[in-house]
């Protein structure tokens, strides 16, 4: 009888490829573009940042045949304040993770020297998706829930799934942010365009989990927690609350915005959110502008350019291209991120935007260590070990007026 395969499958190789694809993504496209933006070292207590926010002077018709020149006044100013929030992002390997595939004819990859590059990169993405929320780390709303699957359909607008991730700690909320119902683990997140945006617990869910209720970013606590105060936060256009420890009801801490009515994006209420940032600060302090949105509304500003029926290339090798990959919106170019809100388009100046820290991004160290030891249940060492990346933080804008923003638009079909 002839040898076969089965035969001799203990003698074969097994052949493993060495290039590892991720299969999540982890953008920080917000975070990068404000990063390297105005940088202020502080300590915990409150930082002022000042604002002359009103003119002096008494401008009018002078008499010098002897007229009386009237009385003067200045220039007004306020400040707002600051105060950075502690973050981190833990990481945890057992040894035998390290022993197994610390070289390269044990595995494809050292799995504890990627996990400390992966880390940073993921650490910004998450800090990235927090900057899409309004200052209170509510990352989705519950639509509805299935006790028995540990199931959670959130709502499509404004972020869907898109803010969380799987082996995601996440905190249950009450609506009103006054009850904290516990926290789980998400075991698998649903967060594609056109699919129904679901968070799988890996346990059972809080009880009392109900619709409505909000995911919440680990590790606050207690009502109306404070988190990263992010593009809702500052793109306000609210007369109600306060900004950074401003009343609202002063106009100088209310920024420019268009309410879209859950209209489709058209190309007046662009015009108007960019014209108002010119009526409030004048066209010579405009800065350096760019239009933030998600691809949801990207596509229907792509959509407004389908109506046109002739296109002009402008040379004879210039490409074709029908989507418009190099938008500008009245000349000010557009940043998409698909973290943010489906439901508005920020014209963000660069200009305002900044932070403050009394720790930029960095590795927690004690005494020169930066990896530590966990304790098993006896009190003895557990065969794993710890590092964390921590920052102290907090983001601000110093002008309102030179900002603004379309709101409320409706999404366009297929997203």
């Amino acid at each position: 009888m002839a040898l076969t395969n089965a035969q001799v499958v203990a003698l074969q190789l097994e052949k493993v490829r060495r290039k590892l694809p991720i299969l999540y993504e982890r953008d920080d496209t917000f975070f990068s573009l404000i990063q390297k933006r105005d940088v202020e070292r502080v300590s915990t207590r409150t930082a002022r940042i000042p604002l002359q926010v009103s003119p002096g002077g008494n401008f009018g018709y002078a008499s010098f045949d002897g007229g009386d020149l009237g009385r003067g006044s200045g220039t007004t100013y306020d400040f707002a304040q600051i105060t950075p929030v502690g973050l981190r992002f833990a990481v945890e390997i057992t040894k035998l993770v390290e022993y197994a595939t610390n070289a390269t004819d044990k595995a494809v990859e050292d799995a504890a020297k990627r996990n400390v590059a992966d880390a940073m990169k993921q650490f910004r993405h998450d800090i990235d998706a927090s900057l899409q929320t309004a200052g209170n780390g509510v990352l989705a709303t519950v639509a509805t829930v299935n006790t028995g699957t540990n199931t959670l359909t959130l709502n499509d607008a404004p972020f869907g799934a898109r803010l969380i991730r799987t082996n995601q700690n996440l905190q249950v909320y009450d609506p009103t942010l006054t009850t904290n119902r516990g926290e789980f683990t998400a075991q698998a997140v649903t967060n594609s365009l056109g699919a129904t945006p679901t968070v799988v617990a890996g346990g059972a869910l809080p009880a009392g989990t109900s619709a409505g209720d909000v995911l919440v970013v680990d590790g606050v606590s207690g009502a109306n927690p404070t988190f990263i105060y992010g593009i809702p936060y500052h793109h306000n256009s609210s007369t109600s609350g306060s900004w950074m420890g401003i009343s609202r009801s002063q106009p100088y801490a209310v920024a420019n915005g268009v309410n879209a009515n859950s209209a489709a994006l058209t190309l007046p209420v662009l015009r108007l959110a960019f014209n108002q940032v010119r009526q409030a600060i004048g066209v010579d302090s405009l800065g350096n502008l760019v239009w933030h949105g998600h691809p949801t509304q990207v596509a229907a500003y792509e959509e407004l350019g389908f109506v046109i029926s002739e296109i002009e290339k402008g040379g004879a090798n210039q490409d074709l291209d029908l989507l418009f990959r190099n938008k500008t919106i009245g000349g000010v170019r557009i940043k998409e991120n698909i973290h943010a809100d489906v439901s508005r388009l920020d014209l963000v100046n660069l200009e305002t935007w900044g932070r403050v820290e009394w720790l930029p991004i960095d590795y927690y160290e004690i005494g020169g260590q930066t990896v530590f030891p966990v304790y098993g249940v006896s009190g003895g060492i557990a065969a794993s070990y710890l590092f964390y990346l921590v920052t102290g933080v907090q983001f601000f804008v110093d002008n309102p007026r030179a900002i603004s923003s379309v709101t409320s638009l409706a999404v366009p079909a297929g997203y």
